[in-house]
């Protein structure tokens, strides 16, 4: 019975994380909405969320050794990949709304999928090949519902801007995930997340004008919430679930994420997907979840085989 406490708990801290996150489209929405640029919600989010992660280094991993000039120099380069997904992303939800991009920034699973077969010299499987095409058929299906002539009025920058987001995201998964082993996710994530915020700070306000860092009282209201709610207490949850009930339990879960923004985006904002949009959005969401599908097939075994008690 405790166990089956611990990974109902570890079920409850990963999915409310994943709503949480999953409704940071749709806050940054309501900033822009309030007339706050991409730019000024970027450096207020990680203004707000970097010292906060320290705070949780402090009451979680303050005895911790220093990090060396090693570690520090790949989280800069894990904190400039964060720099550019993150940007990424909040301009293609500028661009073409909240549903289409969260569905193009889903791909990063396969990205990660695709540098780890290329970095380890192996060719990727027949299953990896299948997501590759299935993942992006599902796009298509989304960015071109009516074929071809779908194509002409739609946002390539913004997809292009999405994209852009999963693959620097995919990037900065890939260079966190040995470093990770021995600095652990809080130190790595204050670290990695502070240097997002130095890069912001160098770069935002010499490539901004004046009035893209103006700061309306609401959009303060909402980047606030973005970074407390849809970023450090989210991390927090997801990081303690997957303590709980291990990474591929945890990631699972996570797949609910862009269907909940999308539901989210069509109750909240009046975002609509097609019939055919919709069919996409189930592939893509299939095909990447199909990458976990040997887990499943494992638990169902167990489940099967398990000793009956008399």
């Amino acid at each position: 019975m405790p166990n089956q406490h611990a990974d109902m708990s570890a079920i409850l801290f990963v999915f409310i994380s994943t709503i949480a996150l999953a409704f940071k489209g749709v806050f940054a929405k309501f900033a822009y909405m309030a007339d706050m640029s991409v730019d000024a919600l970027l450096l207020l989010r990680f203004g707000i969320a970097a010292p906060l992660f320290w705070v949780g280094v402090y009451f979680m991993a303050r005895k911790s050794a220093p990090l060396t000039a090693s570690q520090w120099k790949t989280c800069s380069f894990a904190g400039l990949m964060f720099f550019f997904a993150t940007y990424c992303d909040f301009t293609a939800i500028s661009k073409i709304g909240v549903s289409v991009s969260r569905l193009i920034l889903f791909t990063f699973p396969m990205m990660v999928m695709l540098i780890n077969a290329l970095l380890m010299k192996k060719p990727p499987t027949p299953h990896q090949w299948f997501v590759f095409f299935t993942t992006y058929f599902g796009i298509a299906l989304v960015m071109a519902p009516n074929g071809m002539a779908s194509l002409d009025g739609f946002d390539w920058v913004g997809a292009s801007w999405a994209l852009g987001s999963a693959f620097t995201y995919a990037v900065y998964l890939v260079t966190s995930q040995e470093i990770m082993k021995s600095l652990g996710s809080v130190r790595f994530t204050a670290a990695s997340g502070s240097i997002t915020l130095l890069i912001m700070l160098a770069v935002i306000p010499i490539s901004a004008s004046s009035e893209d860092l103006s700061f309306p009282i609401d959009g303060v209201f909402w980047a606030t919430i973005i970074a407390t709610a849809c970023t450090v207490l989210p991390f927090f949850m997801l990081f303690e679930g997957i303590k709980r009930c291990g990474a591929t339990q945890a990631s699972l879960i996570t797949l609910a994420g862009p269907i909940i923004t999308v539901i989210a985006a069509w109750l909240i904002l009046d975002e609509t997907l097609s019939s055919l949009q919709m069919v996409g959005a189930a592939i893509t969401i299939m095909g990447v979840a199909s990458l976990k599908s040997t887990w499943v097939i494992d638990m169902v075994r167990k489940i099967i085989n398990r000793p009956k008690v008399a």
